[in-house]
């Protein structure tokens, strides 16, 4: 079976979504209308561990490089793959979609208070349309694609709850 550059294989994904809190609003970012999943809803920073990678030897907790980079891309933000230590997961769950035959495996993540972090020097990338900044009484105003997207608001609850 041949593995595509953005997934594990055909059949398995897995997918990394960061709440990154600062003092004590979560980033949310609008996805774009044509996105394949959930066009037009919220969402987290991240998305799904592109694998195979192309190294020399072993490499232990690529998970981390892999979401580093995925807030880079989507945020301009730099954090730190050391960020995502077990610590820092607040949400972990499976999904077999029937349908497509795919079974997914998705991690949160919180990132909190971080020291060089500029609230308004976010820049998106060409997967969303917009950002906010929101605390928990505007969560149940922004469609995040439910019932899909329930998993979102999940971390972004986990996050500010363990903030």
């Amino acid at each position: 079976m041949q593995k595509t550059p953005h997934q594990l294989t055909e059949n398995v994904k897995f997918l990394h979504k960061v709440a990154i809190i600062n003092h004590g609003k979560v980033l949310v970012l609008k996805r774009a209308n044509d996105s394949t999943s959930r066009p037009g809803a919220w969402d987290l920073p991240g998305g799904n561990a592109e694998w195979p990678v192309e190294a020399t030897e072993s490499v232990r907790n690529i998970h981390q490089q892999d979401i580093s980079r995925e807030v880079i891309e989507e945020t301009g933000l730099d954090v730190l793959p050391e960020s995502f230590d077990f610590k820092s997961m607040v949400h972990f769950f499976s999904y077999f979609d029937e349908k497509k035959q795919v079974y997914s495996v998705v991690c949160g993540w919180a990132v909190m208070n971080l020291t060089d972090l500029d609230p308004d020097k976010v820049i998106i990338s060409n997967e969303h349309t917009e950002y906010r900044w929101i605390d928990e009484n505007e969560l149940d105003s922004l469609d995040f694609g439910e019932p899909v997207g329930t998993f979102v608001k999940t971390i972004i609850n986990n996050s500010l709850s363990a903030n």
